[in-house]
């Protein structure tokens, strides 16, 4: 293992920050295309949604920090209004709703952001692959758990 040095540090933090400040600019162009200006939490929920698949408001709640019932409704009824998500009823509960990304949706969505990866990860090998895959699971799971601390 290296000791990072200080600019190299601030280099990365620069880098997460410009990614994920581009990713959300990117998220809320799209919702623009769709005629919804997506919130943080809209956002969010859909990533949510394209990680896990098909989840019920609560894991939804509780897989982005939020506790109160009439924010994660209030968030589904804005995504499923423009047509991101869609509510089912469980068959064997109808009390149980699940939430899912609206498959037509994210195949529109998923085809230009992937084919614009595709041509970023060829300029690297396997190898370097795999580090900056580790890398951005690492800092993934540390944000994670760093949110629920705060929470």
């Amino acid at each position: 293992m290296t000791n990072p040095s200080a600019a190299l540090c601030d280099r990365m933090q620069t880098a997460a920050l410009r990614h994920a400040a581009a990713s959300a600019r990117f998220d809320h162009e799209v919702g623009a295309q769709a005629g919804v200006t997506l919130s943080t939490w809209e956002a969010n929920f859909v990533n949510l949604l394209r990680l896990h698949g098909p989840l019920s408001p609560g894991q939804l709640g509780r897989l982005a920090g939020v506790s109160s019932s009439g924010t994660i409704t209030g968030v589904i009824d804005r995504l499923e209004q423009v047509g991101y998500v869609t509510r089912a009823r469980c068959r064997d509960d109808r009390r149980r709703v699940t939430v899912s990304l609206n498959t037509e949706w994210l195949e529109r969505e998923d085809a230009p952001r992937l084919k614009r990866l595709r041509a970023l990860l060829a300029d690297y090998d396997e190898a370097q692959l795999t580090t900056i895959a580790e890398f951005l699971t690492r800092l993934a799971d540390v944000e994670t758990e760093a949110a629920g601390a705060i929470a």
